[in-house]
């Protein structure tokens, strides 16, 4: 995606991407040419949270999803790799500061 409009950042393995109050955009999936690719995006702190996002490329392609007005997470964004993932890249903007 030229010119995102949102904070990236690459995920390279299974983890708790954004904290809480964080808003999802979508990502871009890139798979190895070893296989089909997945990702599952969750709400939540581990895999068990509420999926939000899915992506599935064949061998060698790519999968890219983007929310415009994106999604505020209640827990956090947590990613998992499946297998043959080349690469991930999160859209994503980042946790509010809350003033007291």
């Amino acid at each position: 995606m030229a010119d995102c409009p949102f904070a990236h950042v690459g995920v390279p393995a299974d983890k708790l991407a954004v904290k809480r109050g964080g808003v999802y955009h979508g990502g871009l999936l890139l798979a190895t040419s070893g296989g089909t690719a997945t990702v599952a995006v969750y709400d939540g702190l581990s895999a068990a949270g509420e999926l939000i996002g899915y992506f599935s490329a064949a061998a060698s392609a790519h999968d890219e999803a983007v929310l415009e007005k994106g999604l505020t997470v209640r827990e956090g964004i947590y990613v998992d790799l499946g297998s043959n993932v080349s690469a991930f890249t999160l859209y994503y903007d980042p946790p509010t500061v809350e003033e007291s």
